[in-house]
């Protein structure tokens, strides 16, 4: 069997990524594990660690700043483009991203809601955020909503068409079947109305027809039962809005979640945190979640073979 080949992009070059990045790859042990590539500025790490091929994707007259600035952007964005190419040319079986500002990016002029959005209007796919925390996975019906937006988004046939789809990329490039448990919009998952309507009009009517279709879906579950029962890893917790699941995601694994991107033509993970610019340089910055995100990234391409 080949070994797995591995494209990481730094992320924004101001912010932590490139430090958790080098401290992760100098020890070698990942070396040991797959082919690495990096993509990003070279001149923000101490040294290239030896048994990594980095390209120097760069712009050298462009300062970096520990800042949301558009030159740090430009040149994230930069490496963005050069991972989907390599993707595209299905040059490696992995790609994990550093955090990126988007910030910095739509201040170049691009209208950057975060690499989920942006890689699935690149190939042109619906793509699914899932967190992997150790425990269950995590899965958010939508991602960067704002939260009142979230009640008009939140349809039958939306919420149908997501869980059919990802039951069908975590098949198709897992090769697992998954089984869902939904949680509710409201308090008490809507009281049987009295709390709010969503479950009754949207959410237990898209479960039932799920059903009927052979996926293997319960609720709705309120949303403070929902992350009590984690023991199985192919039982996904849809949460329908970003903090709705990204709080317990985070809790459960303790900072250390790997957010995987399914739907695409390639397995994509990344870190669970953005640049944390006013912790950058400072030798704070955490890279166990950066670390997870390549193990867990590999051990996923296992299943898949």
């Amino acid at each position: 069997m080949s070994r797995p080949r591995v494209v990481m992009t730094v992320g924004d070059p101001g912010g932590i990524g490139p430090e958790i990045l080098w401290s992760i790859l100098e020890p070698g042990g990942l070396q040991d594990m797959a082919d690495i590539t990096v993509l990003g500025a070279a001149r923000t790490v101490p040294s290239v660690p030896k048994g990594v091929q980095w390209e120097d994707v760069d712009l050298p007259s462009l300062r970096f700043h520990r800042r949301p600035h558009p030159d740090n952007g430009r040149v994230a964005l930069l490496a963005l483009e050069e991972a989907c190419r390599r993707m595209e040319g299905r040059e490696s079986d992995l790609l994990v991203t550093g955090p990126v500002s988007k910030e910095a990016i739509r201040r170049c002029g691009i209208p950057f809601m975060g690499h989920t959005e942006y890689l699935g209007q690149k190939f042109g796919v619906k793509p699914y955020m899932v967190f992997l925390t150790g425990s269950a996975p995590v899965a958010l019906f939508s991602t960067h909503l704002t939260f009142k937006e979230v009640p008009a988004a939140l349809t039958r046939e939306a919420l149908e068409g997501f869980i059919r789809g990802l039951a069908q990329a975590w098949h198709r490039q897992l090769n697992a079947r998954a089984r869902f448990r939904v949680a509710g919009l409201n308090p008490h998952a809507g009281e049987g109305g009295l709390l709010g309507v969503e479950e009754r009009e949207a959410i237990e009517p898209a479960i039932e027809a799920l059903i009927a279709e052979g996926i293997e879906v319960e609720g709705p579950v309120p949303a403070d039962s929902l992350f009590l029962r984690t023991e199985d890893p192919d039982t996904i917790l849809v949460a329908l809005y970003h903090d709705q699941g990204m709080i317990p995601a985070k809790m459960m694994s303790r900072g250390h979640a790997v957010n995987c991107t399914l739907g695409l033509p390639f397995l994509r993970t990344s870190p669970d945190h953005g640049p944390a610019f006013d912790i950058a340089g400072t030798g704070t910055a955490d890279p166990e979640s950066l670390r997870r995100a390549v193990v867990e990234g590999l051990d996923l391409l296992k299943k898949r073979r």
